[in-house]
């Protein structure tokens, strides 16, 4: 039998500044409305399917004490109003900066509300280039910003700024329909947009301060809806119920091989210059611990799987996942290519053993998992459904190997938003949902959650798949889910350089003598010199994320002096030392200049997704276009989302028939180029048939569907595709 298990990664980091006690990005606002409660409420539809949500911590902190606690206070959900007064006197301040400008009046913006609206690099106009398409009137304001500045826009421009801000990043199903939540509550979001027959939205009226009020209080009642939504569609282990099994990360989403010994990376990073070593095993088995009791807190029981922060994983970990009762985690499915194994298949589960204690690791299917997060993004929905089935079915084939485990794991939010023929991906996962729904009523394929395999579910059927049973890993391959290493977090000068700041605060927050949290320690008087030094050690944790690191290097898009992730990653290491001042301690006086510089090269950019890739580890692609029976004029050409395959632009990049270029024989009909990419890149392409150059019309053989394939490490340093003109 073969069991499909799907594990949608919900994360944001820890967006605080300290200082303010505000968040200093609104992501968490904008993907709760748009993804976070209809990834789970849409399963309504679909009783059949079971899957798994992974929510990390420090969203769920976020979410939870920064938006619903604080603006609970201001709202009338009975009247759809929200007290300004109300909120101006518990909230204002203390939330995110745009929530503060959707209920301030317009005509009262000052330079410092004008920089957040327009200026930062987190603003008002943040919304992708495939989401402005949908709703024109925003385009067109974002548009006059770029063309004309800050200056050119009216009061009126300014208000529906800050209005469509909120309303556009509503999942399609709010804008198209009155909705009853989980709560009880209704979603009117559809009253302010009218959608056309082109899947564009256009505002119903003239925009008012009452109305930015209003939508204020409509993504109220999503945000406090969320947690809610997963409790009543959470597995329950003793009863057998339940579609969906929750699990999180670790706290504040740290890469936990590289808080243990950062030294880990010489492994699989032989030639990478790395920082000083970064080794506190205390500190990983602190964020495990915190992100389970946290769990406790919200759903009532302790998690029984983690996904590591970024699929990271390492031999030294093991154990701080299993003392804190995790029966299992999941990784990349090149960390098992690497790992000491008799038999390397990433359709079983195996085990990890560390000392007297073990777990189950399961191993994610990288192709079909990037397929929705990259490349099904040009597709129609329905076809990149049906071809994501196409796939699983053909591992459906092999079940006389007996059952067999199909894991699919990527982000559950930053993939939609760049479904350009899909709003929001919502056709993509519908079709999905019913097609699986359908092979499990035929006996093809079972959709199951970790838990459940390894348990069993008697309710469906489920046989037990005992952790003690499973093919034990010899050592555990140490690395994550992008390149099977750490070097998307380390590596490179300016991701050393933040590992250096880190490791200089822990040394001093270690040696100032105050104690860390204790593990059930009760929460001292605010104010006091133990509360302080609590907080001292929750931005030290907080420091420990993974995304700060993420976004520092060369391997990333940003030519920003004054980077966002920059400054909160400071203000997270400042805050230690204020922080520990305050309880008392003596540090050191240090100053931590800005890490970013101006200019940074510009590399290869994964298009539509967060993961960015560097320039080494390059595989050659031959591109081979089979159009054997057509008139070619002209000659074939290949259009990508790549310079080297034109960025898009048609009728540029030719394919030669020749001989040459990788071609394997002169005048066969069969067109190739050959060229070389980095690993991890996600190409997606397309051929035409001669043109004049940047008009896709007359020879484009497809109209709306791209091919796609994922560059993956190769023995052979070489991929050979090979397409039928027209045909997918």
């Amino acid at each position: 039998m073969l069991f499909l298990n799907i594990i949608w990664h919900h994360h944001q980091p820890l967006y605080l500044d300290p200082n303010a006690d505000q968040l200093m990005a609104p992501w968490v606002r904008t993907h709760a409305t748009k993804d976070y409660y209809d990834m789970a409420g849409m399963l309504t539809q679909y009783p059949e399917i079971h899957l798994t949500v992974n929510l990390t911590a420090s969203l769920l902190v976020q979410l939870q004490q920064y938006y619903v606690a604080r603006l609970k206070p201001a709202v009338n959900l009975s009247a759809d109003l929200i007290s300004a007064s109300k909120y101006a006197s518990v909230a204002a301040g203390r939330i995110d900066p745009w929530m503060d400008l959707a209920l301030k009046p317009t005509s009262e913006f000052d330079e410092k509300d004008l920089v957040a609206l327009a200026g930062n690099a987190w603003n008002a106009l943040g919304t992708t280039e495939v989401m402005l398409e949908r709703f024109p009137e925003y385009k067109a304001l974002c548009a006059k910003h770029r063309g004309e500045g800050i200056d050119s826009l009216s009061e009126q421009d300014r208000r529906e700024i800050k209005f469509w801000f909120f309303l556009a990043h509503f999942d399609p199903d709010f804008l198209t329909a009155s909705t009853t939540l989980v709560t009880g509550r209704r979603v009117k979001a559809n009253e302010f947009v009218h959608r056309k027959h082109d899947g564009t939205y256009w505002l119903t009226r003239q925009i008012t301060e009452s109305d930015c009020h209003r939508i204020v209080c409509e993504a109220f009642k999503i945000l406090e809806a969320v947690v809610p939504i997963h409790r009543q569609l959470m597995q329950d282990p003793t009863a057998n119920t339940g579609q969906i099994e929750i699990i999180t990360t670790p706290y504040y989403h740290p890469i936990l091989p590289l808080i243990c010994d950062s030294d880990v990376a010489r492994t699989s990073q032989p030639g990478d210059p790395l920082p000083t070593r970064f080794s506190f095993p205390a500190d990983s088995k602190a964020q495990v611990r915190k992100s389970v009791r946290y769990y406790h807190e919200l759903f009532g029981r302790a998690p029984r799987g983690m996904w590591p922060a970024e699929g990271g994983v390492s031999q030294e970990v093991i154990s701080h996942f299993a003392s804190e009762g995790i029966r299992w985690i999941a990784t990349d499915e090149r960390i098992l290519q690497h790992s000491g194994t008799k038999h390397a298949d990433k359709c079983q589960p195996y085990r990890v053993v560390a000392g007297d204690q073990q777990l189950a690791i399961l191993f994610r299917d990288t192709e079909l998992s990037d397929k929705i997060g990259f490349v099904y993004q040009h597709w129609d929905g329905k076809r990149g459904a049906e071809d994501f089935v196409r796939h699983v079915l053909r591992h459906a084939q092999e079940s006389e190997k007996g059952d067999r485990l199909l894991t699919v794991i990527l982000d559950g939010e930053n993939a939609w938003e760049w479904y350009r023929h899909d709003h929001d991906g919502k056709t993509f996962l519908h079709a999905l949902y019913e097609e699986l729904s359908q092979l499990q009523r035929t006996g093809d394929v079972l959709t199951v959650t970790p838990s459940e395999f390894i348990s069993g579910n008697p309710n469906r059927g489920i046989l037990p798949h005992p952790v003690e049973s499973m093919e034990e890993i010899g050592t555990l391959w140490p690395g994550s889910w992008i390149n099977a290493n750490f070097d998307t977090w380390i590596g490179n000068p300016e991701k050393n350089d933040a590992w250096e700041y880190l490791r200089t605060a822990r040394i001093d927050l270690e040696a100032s003598c105050l104690e860390p949290p204790a593990e059930d320690e009760k929460a001292p008087r605010k104010g006091s010199k133990r509360w302080y030094a609590l907080r001292a050690w929750e931005a030290m944790y907080a420091a420990e994320g993974s995304d700060w690191f993420w976004w520092y290097g060369t391997d990333q898009f940003d030519s920003q002096e004054d980077h966002p992730f920059d400054n909160v990653f400071l203000s997270q290491i400042n805050s230690i030392y204020r922080l520990a001042k305050k309880a008392g301690a003596k540090l050191p006086d240090r100053t931590f200049a800005p890490i970013t510089k101006l200019n940074h090269k510009k590399t290869t950019q994964k298009r539509g997704g967060t993961m960015l890739q560097s320039e080494k580890d390059q595989v050659n692609v031959l591109f081979q276009c089979d159009a054997r029976g057509f008139s070619v004029p002209t000659g074939i050409f290949v259009a990508g989302n790549h310079p080297s395959l034109g960025d898009w632009i048609p009728n540029v990049i030719k394919l030669y028939d020749d001989g040459t270029h990788g071609d394997q024989t002169a005048g066969d009909g069969i067109w190739s180029l050959e060229l070389a990419f980095t690993v991890g890149t996600v190409i997606e392409y397309k051929f035409t048939n001669g043109g004049q150059q940047g008009e896709w019309e007359p020879g484009e053989e497809f109209s709306y569907l791209t091919r796609g394939i994922v560059v993956d490490r190769n023995p052979d340093a070489r991929i050979v595709l090979l397409d039928r003109f027209g045909t997918l």
